[in-house]
């Protein structure tokens, strides 16, 4: 695996690196000409910096891409993950977010911060899918406790809080519940308890 930060400031460089690990490459981009020669892969991660170089979005697209920006707006960002990204954020989130954006986009999941995740599931449907109710139900309290939790975008921390158990814990029931449901993001997670507490 491959990390590549793409950004014409060297200060968003220095700030991503904060949540790299020492032993994972990392390549640094910082001009067009760059980004058009380079050969992205599959599997590489991109931190991208949507503010200075979106016309370059096109270019890295085969890769799972990060999306960052010191404007978050999120109809730009529900936008961005209908073109393909992996994830949006913001440009200056701690290192401990982002290394966690890292480890979920790596996993071939979407990571998005709590109020695009909200707006998602606010204005979303899956109304031409399945009915997932019969699994929903299969699901124990707590479990379904938790999710309802992440419905409303609340971080895994911040459910814990709620619930007055660890956020180790709260990772368990997530991951669970998951494997119950068949499916791979808190945003699908986040859409589906809308339908199933609205029907």
């Amino acid at each position: 695996m491959r990390i590549i930060f793409i950004s014409p400031n060297r200060l968003l460089h220095e700030q991503w690196s904060k949540a790299i690990e020492h032993q994972i490459k990392v390549s640094n981009l910082y001009f067009e000409k760059e980004i058009k020669d380079f050969v992205f892969f599959k599997e590489d991660i991109v931190l991208f910096d949507y503010d200075n170089l979106k016309e370059y979005l096109s270019f890295t697209l085969i890769s799972k891409v990060l999306c960052l920006s010191s404007k978050l707006d999120n109809i730009k960002g529900f936008k961005l993950l209908k073109q393909g990204v992996k994830g949006y954020g913001n440009n200056y989130m701690t290192p401990m977010n982002l290394k966690e954006a890292i480890k979920v986009i790596k996993s071939d999941k979407v990571w998005v911060n709590p109020d695009l995740m909200s707006f998602i599931i606010e204005n979303s449907t899956l109304s031409n899918l399945v009915k997932y109710d019969d699994k929903i139900d299969e699901l124990s309290q707590r479990e379904l406790d938790v999710s309802k939790f992440v419905s409303k975008g609340f971080t895994n921390k911040e459910i814990a809080h709620e619930l007055n158990i660890t956020e180790r814990t709260i990772k368990a029931h997530i991951s669970t519940v998951f494997q119950k449901l068949q499916i791979k993001d808190r945003v699908t997670l986040g859409i589906m308890m809308k339908e199933y507490l609205n029907s």
